[in-house]
């Protein structure tokens, strides 16, 4: 576990987040229990050179623990919510990385008005980085540690949950593999074919159908662009945003999305689950939803977010993936999205427009991209999902039976 440690955060450093671009580094941990490995990058950075490292920490027990002891009026910011830090690493060009890891439910005995203030809290205190970090004007990545509670939700209560997680982290993320970043490499090389076919078809409009019910039809913005992990901060220095990363994605136009959409995974929105949902559209915007289970805390998340009744990605993943593959459902949209079709409520992705650099807010928005302070992934993948593109040329079924079909 050592070695694997090691080659893990040699990837996440030197190909994740390019650290040769960077003369700063944010390490961001979810759980306490995580500053250790935290530490183990630090002195990896170090030892590249890298001074300036600082290990931020929002411990989401100690969260918990204060929303469940604190009344709706008196939440407001306090260390245990602040992420300025976020900020000024971004400002000053840093790169952020993220060990994501969670507790699936942690948070449902807390109620959704709770959340819904704690979230809009934490929000005033990165207002650069969010309106930036889409934009990859500053590398980051979020890259995934386990935890005991986590890995027991998976694999019931037996001894070797723990490691079991983390071995499956390993492998999906191919620190398994000799070299890593070769692995990566190679993997981008072929992926991007899909990436390349796709934007050579000049799609219009997606039209998405399951067994689920699912029956809803996306538009694409003219001009837009499929990307995949092969990405480059402002600066031009290779990263990977997401490790690991299997999807192709894309923005739809906010306002031609029509029809119904059914989940097809839990999604944990702040720790706290929802599940078993749909969303129906008219005109880009959803109209009504239905979850059964976490039906106020969806309608929070849809109804109470600037903009985030409107979808903000399209993200392909076939189903024959190595994390589909593995048969679990790992209840952290870092892994499940990467799984499984999915999309995207509020922000957008202004890298997928050509010229974005140059383009306002307004004239982004014009063209059909969704700007808001939340962006979150759903899943709604399936072996039978089918999806057929109108494009120049004609209809093509792009997505049969949930594999790629081109």
């Amino acid at each position: 576990m050592e070695k694997l440690d090691e080659k893990y955060i040699d990837l996440i450093l030197k190909r994740c987040v390019n650290f040769e671009q960077s003369k700063s580094l944010m390490i961001h941990c979810d759980f306490k229990e995580h500053v250790a490995f935290a530490e183990k990058m630090k002195l990896r950075a170090h030892e590249m050179g890298i001074m300036d490292v600082c290990i931020h920490v929002n411990d989401m027990d100690e969260i918990h623990d204060y929303l469940s002891q604190t009344d709706v009026s008196d939440i407001e910011l306090n260390p245990i919510i602040d992420r300025t830090a976020w900020n000024d690493y971004a400002l000053k060009g840093g790169a952020l990385v993220f060990l994501n890891s969670t507790v699936p439910g942690l948070m449902n005995d807390i109620s959704a008005e709770k959340i819904k203030k704690w979230a809009d809290e934490r929000e005033k205190t990165i207002k650069y980085y969010r309106n930036n970090v889409s934009s990859y004007k500053f590398p980051w990545c979020i890259a995934a540690l386990p935890n005991e509670r986590w890995a027991k939700t998976i694999f019931g209560d037996v001894d070797d949950a723990y490691l079991k997680l983390y071995f499956s982290i390993m492998q999906m993320c191919m620190i398994d593999r000799d070299d890593p970043v070769l692995a990566w490499e190679e993997y981008i090389n072929n992926n991007n074919y899909y990436k390349n076919t796709l934007n050579e078809m000049g799609i219009k409009n997606l039209h998405y159908t399951n067994s689920l019910g699912t029956d809803l039809y996306v538009g694409l913005p003219e001009g837009c662009q499929w990307i995949n992990l092969d990405k480059n901060d402002i600066n031009g220095g290779q990263m990977i945003a997401n490790m690991p990363s299997y999807e192709i994605f894309t923005c739809p136009d906010r306002n031609r999305t029509n029809g119904i959409v059914y989940s097809s995974r839990p999604l944990f929105y702040n720790d706290c689950c929802i599940d078993g949902f749909n969303l129906e559209f008219e005109d880009g915007k959803v109209v009504s939803c239905s979850a059964k289970v976490g039906q106020e805390m969806l309608e929070k998340l849809i109804f109470e977010n600037n903009n985030t009744q409107y979808l903000g990605e399209v993200a392909l993943v076939p189903c024959d993936s190595p994390i589909s593959n593995t048969g679990i459902v790992f209840n952290e949209t870092l892994f499940d999205e990467n799984a499984s079709c999915h999309l995207a409520i509020g922000r957008g992705f202004p890298r997928c427009f050509q010229d974005y650099e140059n383009l306002t807010q307004e004239e982004l928005m014009q063209i059909g991209m969704n700007f808001s302070d939340v962006h979150v992934d759903f899943m709604i993948g399936t072996p039978d999902l089918m999806i057929e593109a109108e494009t120049e040329k004609g209809k093509v079924l792009i997505f049969k039976d949930g594999n790629f079909n081109i």
